[in-house]
């Protein structure tokens, strides 16, 4: 017991370390977490006692991962042509390409290369045409854009070749779906039904908590591996059958650190997987540019159709990656005889480096848009664009840029208590075409996109308020404010806590709301002022305001 109490402190203090470093060196904690898997494989900890318990935590993760994305996911974002056409044309391109350059190199007489049949260098491609579901989604949390039109582009093709891996499991795994895979379809109608009804029955405290873990891993995970179908599935599908319930959002946010943690052990599982050698290292310098091979398929594909080529770049970026799939086809494929031992480091490899390259490359995304903007615009067709920015704003004087929980009231406050001239700016299509159908001065846009800013005339606009909780989502916005060279208007901000007030004032934010310290002063004043108003109501209700400025 003592021993283990030591190999637990070993992974997380050297997770933590880690983590903290890359943080301190302006990098994802992911990349920490990688480094820290590394260094336990190095000490040679990563067998017995600590690998089954991070990889039993790693499981969680991932499932934990998909039950929230599937939170926020609507089957109708994912059956849009671009999203099939795109997810299928990179499967076959990369197993054509990547199978075709192995399968000629295993006439080099080389070692590493002679065992590969053509069954085998096809089987890689199909491996190394996957992205990490875990990557993507942590990329596009940390830039607070998982609910953006790129960020829902790219989880969608990750939800599609989820599908794929499942059929690809099917005719390969020794795990065979069963004949009651056939009533799946009735069990998550009557499980939708169930959970829901479970939902609208509890209350905010622990068993919240303990609903979503239930759902995840019971209704979910479970469900889906007895009938021989890939856990993971169940746990998206799950949270894909409650995205319309009105505790979702709740639900979501008390998962999040939950799943975080639990992902920390997935990305130290990589560093464990197996010795490196020096062939691993050579297979992987070979097939790790193959990533800018993907990330090119992604953003011509996209752009062919009705989609901006700045939409396409930023939903490839994040998609250029591989995935952790790789190492469960390699692992198939060594029991089967296809593949040497060798490829299952070097799948490991590869998913690590490709993590190392894409992280700096998507922290920057914006800025390397703008950089070659002129040349990335190139490739788009000149269509009606369905992301295509506003090119006016009428008479608007303040713009409310998100149309949240605290962007709606904000926009009330403006246009029904001020009378003034106001338009809010939401990048979720959905909700704009929902509230516009109601009277509301709404548009899509993306404000973190510098063609939003050059393409309206703000000469009259004379207040900007973000109304984003995520403060890496206003940063985006506040660094294209800040290259308009001449700004006549003010800006207001949100933020949750005092540190990330002080980082907005850093952007030029005129007005911070911080909602930690003044929500008791907003508190106080409204009592206040109810209770110095005549015929007060005996219980008035008190609706503390989305926004001060």
């Amino acid at each position: 017991m003592q021993d283990l109490i030591y190999v637990d402190a070993a992974w997380l203090g050297i997770a933590f370390i880690m983590g903290f470093i890359a943080r301190r060196l302006n990098l994802p904690a992911l990349i920490g977490f990688l480094i820290a898997g590394l260094i336990l494989n190095l000490l040679n900890l990563h067998k017995g006692h600590i690998n089954d318990m991070i990889g039993t935590l790693a499981d969680f993760g991932v499932m934990l991962l998909l039950f929230t994305i599937g939170l926020k996911i609507k089957i109708k974002n994912i059956i849009s042509r671009h999203i099939l056409v795109t997810a299928t044309v990179n499967t076959i391109l990369t197993i054509l390409v990547i199978g075709s350059l192995l399968f000629l190199l295993s006439f080099t007489g080389l070692q590493m290369f002679s065992d590969l049949d053509l069954k085998a260098c096809l089987m890689i491609g199909f491996a190394l045409s996957f992205s990490s579901t875990v990557f993507v989604v942590k990329v596009l949390e940390e830039r607070g854009e998982i609910s953006s039109f790129h960020g829902k582009i790219a989880i969608g093709i990750l939800v599609i070749q989820d599908i794929f891996a499942v059929l690809f499991m099917t005719f390969v795994s020794d795990l065979r779906p069963s004949w009651f895979v056939l009533l799946v379809p009735f069990y998550l109608y009557g499980v939708k039904f169930l959970l829901s009804y479970i939902l609208d029955h509890l209350d905010h405290g622990e068993l919240l908590t303990i609903f979503g873990f239930f759902a995840t891993f019971i209704t979910g995970a479970l469900a889906f591996y007895l009938v021989g179908l890939k856990p993971d599935l169940g746990a998206l599908i799950i949270g894909m059958l409650l995205v319309k319930h009105p505790k979702a959002d709740e639900l979501y946010d008390r998962m999040m650190t939950y799943k975080d943690f639990f992902l920390v052990a997935f990305f130290i599982s990589i560093g464990l997987t197996g010795e490196i050698t020096l062939t691993t290292l050579v297979l992987t310098l070979l097939l790790i540019p193959f990533i800018f091979f993907k990330a090119a398929v992604f953003i011509m594909s996209l752009s062919r159709f009705k989609i901006q080529a700045r939409t396409a770049f930023l939903s490839a970026m994040s998609l250029s990656n591989y995935s952790e799939f790789a190492l469960i086809i390699g692992v198939l494929g060594v029991k089967a005889g296809w593949l040497p031992n060798e490829w299952i480091m070097a799948f490991a490899l590869l998913m690590s480096f490709s993590f190392l390259i894409g992280s700096p490359l998507n922290n920057y995304a914006h800025e390397l848009f703008d950089k070659y903007k002129y040349l990335i615009m190139k490739l788009n067709t000149g269509r009606q664009y369905v992301d295509e920015e506003p090119r006016s704003i009428g008479d608007a004087e303040y713009l409310i840029l998100g149309f949240g929980s605290i962007g709606e009231p904000t926009y009330h406050y403006f246009a029904d208590e001020m009378n003034a001239r106001v338009m809010a700016i939401e990048y979720d299509h959905e909700k704009v075409n929902s509230f516009k159908g109601k009277g509301i001065n709404i548009n899509w846009g993306d404000p973190s996109n510098s063609i939003f800013w050059e393409s309206i005339d703000l000469s009259g606009v004379k207040l900007v308020v973000l109304t984003m909780t995520d403060i890496n989502s206003s940063i985006n916005i506040l660094k294209e404010i800040q290259k308009i060279k001449v700004r006549n208007f003010k800006v207001g901000a949100y933020a949750m806590y005092q540190d990330e007030g002080a980082l907005l004032r850093e952007y030029d934010v005129d007005f911070v709301y911080e909602y930690k310290v003044k929500r008791g002063l907003d508190f106080a004043k409204q009592v206040y002022e109810r209770y110095n108003q005549p015929n007060i109501e005996k219980n008035p209700d008190l609706s503390l305001p989305a926004i001060t400025l």
